[in-house]
């Protein structure tokens, strides 16, 4: 397939009519397209697909040029068409898809469902039109370029990492090499399938088995059998469907794990300042409690220690009263008066000046004279503050420590704030519940393989049942004269089928083979270094590094993931290039057509040497390269591609317009 020209009008930026005619030109193959971000070069990729399969990937789906749009009145209509001339298996074909917009009575837009037309030109030039069948269009289409196919020649190149992870990749090589059309014949005589309209079920069904009661019986057991065989076949065929959307959801979270490393690190930071914060509280709330227990325990002796002391102060520095006569007791002094006479022997009735002197000294005992209560105030108030000693310095302390955990704990939710404005500018992420997500599942997935293999034990021994029964029928028919050349037609069917198997197995592992060498040695060319370029039965493709005698899976920055899977698709390029040219093989004749490349954008992941390096390599294998790219991007491949240009096209803004876009030669390459 070569494509001749695009031609887009009214199609999303581009308002009117733009054409562009692709070099055609097997050695100048390169048609380079340049334009600005938001003037249309997605735009332009998208038209193809629009125009072919009628899908694109718009975030909005209105396809209507939007200042054209706005400017509608009332009960009119326009149309959005895109046109596509191709060259495949010798012929010239004019793929066109318009879409009919009306602006009714109400100032709403409306529109019709897309239409499709084909035609071709025989081989004496004559036009000849397609079936308006949508099927007999969608056929036509598939067989110039399967759907399935297209993924892998119009693509992003800002989404090239996604390119090898599809999930039709298998289907798509299997197509574009041709040999899905052997995958098919086998499936129609597989003697082992459970499907009911396959060569081998039908001739069986037609074998003569009697009247006899067990025939009959075996037949509905046969046939019960065989629709619980297709139940398990079609629930095996969903569950491998959910473990492979299972294994991509494991890679995305694994790569959302990876990306938010840095946001992690700080939500694990903010984590620990919190749970600081946390302890510094609960501290400060234990010393206020034990404070304020202490307080209300002891609070008497607290406010009253100091006064006490400030009372000794005080009298220590007053003068000292005259004291009483040591362990002398005022009823002791009463009594000498009463007697009226004196321990020395006088006579107190006559002697009025020794009693006089007796009375004095009673004044000095107490409860009469300050003195012995300032004593008696020493005594006790020293016997206070030994109990109360230590007291007051705990709680004074405990003050102290609460004074200091509340400044450590201001300066932590500074730290807080600190971090969490910087987690606001990383962006926020969940990256416990991304964990939790990825064990859940992980937990899914591990259920979903356990039930694959169940289902696969069930569909063995069913398979294993229906085998029984087609052995016993084939036993109950065997002396049916009738059935001789029905069973000769089954060996001639199974005897075919197992040849079409080795030869399909054969052709697809070289394939295989012959793809890893293609995308290795393309690969070298691009990238230069020790990896190297595995595919599995899957094809899909990992980067490999020799690591003494191991060999390893290494990590992949996204510019060296965007070289590994641009050497995909030049591989996948390259090779159905080389079967183009290919007629015959040994055994089954295949071929298959040449391919061109559209790709936006293909230099955004990927380095200046390696641009250059893809630059030089694309030409080579691909039949036809369309580049759609920004012009900082084409001056690092320009010097490597400029020989095999021969074609250049360059997208303008109108009036820097976000919605109009105009398509011209460009002569300044």
């Amino acid at each position: 397939m070569i494509f001749k020209s695009i031609m887009l009008n009214n199609f999303r930026q581009y308002r009117g009519e733009n054409i562009i005619n692709f070099s055609t030109d097997p050695v100048r193959n390169v048609t380079v397209v340049l334009g600005v971000n938001t003037s249309g070069k997605t735009t332009l990729v998208q038209s193809f697909l629009w125009c072919l399969y009628g899908i694109s990937s718009f975030k909005t789906k209105e396809i209507l040029n939007s200042e054209l749009s706005n400017s509608l009145t009332p009960n009119t209509e326009v149309k959005a068409t895109v046109k596509i001339v191709l060259v495949h298996d010798g012929k010239e074909y004019t793929i066109e898809r318009s879409q009919t917009f009306t602006k009714d009575s109400y100032d709403s837009l409306r529109s019709s469902q897309s239409k499709l037309t084909i035609c071709y030109k025989d081989d004496i030039g004559n036009t000849q039109w397609v079936s308006d069948s949508e099927k007999a269009k969608t056929e036509v289409i598939n067989s110039i370029l399967s759907k399935d196919l297209s993924d892998y020649f119009f693509f992003d190149g800002e989404r090239i990492e996604e390119i090898s992870d599809k999930k039709n990749v298998v289907e798509a090589v299997r197509g574009l090499m041709g040999i899905d059309i052997l995958g098919s014949a086998i499936d129609h005589l597989d003697p082992k399938t459970s499907r009911t309209n396959s060569v081998v079920g039908k001739l069986r069904r037609e074998l003569d088995i009697g009247s006899d009661n067990r025939g009959a019986e075996l037949t509905r057991k046969q046939e019960a059998l065989t629709n619980k065989l297709q139940g398990y076949e079609a629930r095996l065929e969903t569950v491998k469907s959910e473990i492979e959307t299972f294994k991509a959801e494991r890679e995305k979270y694994q790569k959302l794990l990876l990306d938010t490393k840095e946001v992690a690190g700080k939500q694990k930071e903010r984590l620990r300042i919190e749970t600081n914060i946390k302890n510094l509280e609960s501290n400060i709330n234990i010393f206020r409690a034990r404070l304020l227990d202490d307080f209300n325990r002891e609070y008497f002796a607290f406010l009253a220690v100091p006064l006490i002391k400030r009372a000794f102060d005080c009298l220590a520095s007053a003068k000292e009263d005259p004291q009483g006569i040591p362990m002398m007791h005022s009823e002791s002094i009463d009594y000498i008066l009463n007697r009226k006479r004196c321990i020395c022997g006088c006579d107190l009735s006559k002697n009025q000046g020794a009693v006089d002197n007796i009375l004095y000294e009673r004044k000095l005992l107490p409860p009469h004279h300050i003195g012995t209560d300032i004593n008696t105030l020493k005594t006790s108030g020293l016997q206070y503050c030994k109990q109360a000693e230590g007291m007051d310095d705990r709680i004074i302390q405990d003050y102290k420590e609460i004074v200091r955990l509340t400044r450590n704990l201001d300066d932590v939710r500074e730290d807080l704030k600190h971090v969490s404005e910087e987690i606001k500018n990383l962006g926020e992420v969940n990256v416990r519940k991304i964990e939790d997500d990825y064990q859940a599942n992980e937990r899914l997935l591990d259920g979903k393989i356990s039930l694959r293999g169940s289902i696969e034990r069930d569909i063995s021994e069913t398979k294993r049942q229906i085998d029984d029964c087609v052995r016993e029928l084939s036993g109950l028919a065997v002396k049916n004269d009738k059935n001789d050349l029905i069973r000769l037609e089954i060996k001639y069917a199974e005897a075919v089928y197992y040849w079409f198997k080795d030869t399909y197995d054969q052709l697809e592992h070289e394939v295989r083979d012959q793809l890893t060498e293609s995308i290795n040695r393309i690969f070298k060319q691009m990238y230069h270094g020790s990896r190297k370029v595995e595919v599995d039965s899957n094809y899909r493709i990992r980067l490999k590094t020799d690591i003494g005698e191991k060999e390893i899976t290494t990590d992949e920055s996204k510019g060296l993931e965007a070289v590994k899977n641009f050497s995909f698709i030049s591989g996948l390029v390259d090779l159905a290039r080389s079967k183009a040219r290919q007629t015959e093989n040994d055994d089954v004749s295949i071929s298959t057509e040449p391919y061109p490349i559209v790709m936006d954008a293909p230099f955004s992941n990927v380095d200046e040497i390696h641009i250059g390096n893809i630059s030089t390599i694309l030409p080579e294998t691909a039949e036809q390269v369309i580049l759609i790219v920004m012009k900082k991007d084409w001056e690092y491949a320009r010097e490597k591609m400029i020989d095999k240009v021969g074609a250049s096209y360059i997208i303008e803004k109108v009036n820097n317009s976000e919605t109009f876009s105009k398509i011209r030669r460009n002569e300044d390459v």
